[in-house]
């Protein structure tokens, strides 16, 4: 089957981004973070997301709500919207008589924290293998990771969130994406008021979201200050390809 048919399905569940990555391009990343260690019989890692709504992550730009960002931003989008898009695309998958497994895109470096099993037998990573879905995202050809650790797509900038499906389906792949978005820029860097000092962002005020255990207690960043930032110097650089009528950030 061609890619562009997954592609399209992925579209109509709602997806709007769709990347394909051989499995190879994962080659030398360890055990405990590789999906071949998911699913031995992996051929490609499809990357799905979908958008942060701008508008809601707008009103926390404008210090006006918040509440917008964390229902239809986070915690409807990441639960609910894209597991949805990710299980119809492996019911379509299925359909074709191939194997897909659906992963959710939890925060690496916090899930990894946490004890969940013994490895089931020697050489074998612990329950469970945790991908980093920036990374894997950017394997896919979707975007770049700047340099505050999000993925940054030529569409959305920084507002998306992603899952992963892998499939023994072997499917074309796309190309690296080659755009460097932080080129002759810091606006993350600059805006953060702990100079993109991961340790320190549970006690970032400016729109950092502590989760749940659930979601290993990691910060959200997506509608903080450093992705903010980002966003209007991309948009101000004309690097994204989504354009709107009126700025991220108004004119002081």
């Amino acid at each position: 089957m061609d890619s562009s048919v997954i592609r399209a399905a992925a579209y109509r569940f709602g997806a709007d981004l769709c990347g394909f990555a051989p499995i190879e391009r994962f080659e030398g990343i360890a055990p405990e973070h590789n999906p071949k260690s998911i699913f031995p019989q992996a051929k490609t890692v499809i990357v799905l997301g979908r958008r942060i709504l701008r508008g809601a992550v707008r009103v926390t730009e404008e210090q006006s709500a918040v509440s917008p960002y964390i229902d239809f931003g986070l915690s409807m989008l990441e639960d609910q919207f894209l597991p949805k898009t990710a299980y119809d695309v492996v019911l379509f998958i299925e359909t074709n008589h191939f194997d897909g497994v659906p992963i959710f895109g939890y925060d690496v470096e916090a899930a990894s924290k946490v004890y969940m099993a013994d490895p089931v037998e020697a050489g074998k990573p612990a329950p469970n293998v945790y991908v980093d879905i920036a990374h894997a995202a950017e394997l896919a050809g979707l975007g770049r990771v700047g340099r505050h650790g999000m993925l940054i797509t030529p569409e959305f900038g920084t507002l998306q969130r992603l899952s992963l499906v892998l499939t023994d389906m072997q499917l074309q792949v796309d190309p690296l994406c080659q755009v460097n978005f932080c080129e002759d820029c810091q606006a993350c860097l600059d805006e953060c008021p702990y100079a993109l000092e991961r340790k320190r962002c549970a006690e970032c005020k400016t729109g950092a979201i502590p989760t749940n255990f659930g979601h290993f207690n990691a910060i959200d960043r997506n509608g903080a200050a450093c992705s903010r930032a980002c966003l209007n110097a991309l948009e101000k650089r004309g690097l994204l390809t989504r354009k709107f009528q009126q700025a991220f950030r108004a004119e002081k």
